[in-house]
Order: C-alpha cells, then sequence, then structure tokens
C-alpha cells in the first residue's frame, strides 16, 4: 500500500480488492454542460451594473453635500 502525501502527483489508486489503477480520475466523466442564455446572462450583468450605479451616485451625492456643508459653515465663520 503506498501512502499519499501532499506533495505526491501520482495518481495511483489502489482498491480493496488490491487491484491497482492508473488511470481512474475522481471526476465524473459523464458531466453535462448545460447551455446558457444570452438574455440571463445579460439580465445578470445588468443587476451588478445597477448595483454599481447607485453606489456610484451615493458617493457622489454625500460628497457634495460634505462640500456644501464645509462650504456654509465657512461662510458663517
Amino acid at each position: 500500500m503506498q501512502t499519499k502525501d501532499f506533495e505526491s502527483k501520482s495518481r495511483i489508486i489502489e482498491s480493496p480488492n488490491g487491484s491497482i489503477d492508473n488511470n481512474k480520475s475522481l471526476e465524473n466523466p459523464n458531466k453535462l454542460s448545460q447551455r446558457v442564455d444570452i438574455n440571463v446572462l445579460k439580465s445578470r450583468l445588468r443587476e451588478k451594473e445597477n448595483i454599481t450605479l447607485k453606489k456610484n451616485i451615493l458617493i457622489l451625492i454625500s460628497c457634495l453635500t460634505l462640500i456644501i456643508a464645509a462650504g456654509i459653515s465657512v461662510t458663517y465663520l
């Protein structure tokens, strides 16, 4: 029986009955790729862009508010 450590790149797998399989992979070869609709991808992109736009508008409004408040306070000093 071989001991496997993290540095070993070997794919030797020993089964309980004693046979060794060198080509056995842990991934499922029957995995089917699903098609993605372009409209779904566009809607996801629009949602992310809307979130970014809202965040940018919030930052702009807060900066303008801070500048106006600073201008008013300087005026009355």
